[in-house]
């Protein structure tokens, strides 16, 4: 069962793998964009450049938190994953969830998908599919 509106955000643990470690912030401090996706997913890849330029707008003010979801064969390959990482440019931690504990956790079961959590961490917005990031934009900055 998906999250509902104003749930707490689950906890991001369980990850087979983390990259871009080094550039996890605190989750508690600011609101925070939680986005599923899957290297096979074109959509995604879609969605990931503009996820990028919101990134930017909002570096300081926004927490980005990728999780990848696999979907087929190839999408359980950690370097694999990396270099398609590397090739779009994603500069924000990715949870590699190849045992989709936390895609459980969520409820999700679709690509891309997006989480926007507030300042206290309770779910504001929800939307699935490549036409959410026109709407993510005006939702982050109501919450910032």
């Amino acid at each position: 069962m998906r999250l509902r509106i104003r749930t707490i955000m689950p906890s991001l643990s369980g990850a087979t793998k983390i990259i871009n470690k080094k550039n996890m912030n605190e989750l508690s401090d600011m609101p925070t964009l939680i986005y599923f996706w899957a290297m096979s997913c074109s959509q995604c890849e879609q969605s990931i450049e503009k996820l990028n330029i919101i990134g930017n707008i909002f570096s300081d003010k926004l927490n980005i938190q990728a999780i990848h979801m696999p979907r087929e064969e190839l999408d359980f390959t950690s370097e694999l994953v990396r270099r398609k990482v590397k090739q779009l440019g994603i500069n924000y931690p990715i949870h590699l969830d190849n045992e989709l504990i936390i895609s459980d956790r969520f409820g999700n079961k679709i690509v891309p998908a997006y989480y926007l959590f507030d300042q206290q961490q309770k779910l504001r917005f929800y939307h699935a599919g490549a036409l959410a990031t026109k709407s993510l934009q005006g939702k982050i900055e109501r919450i910032i």
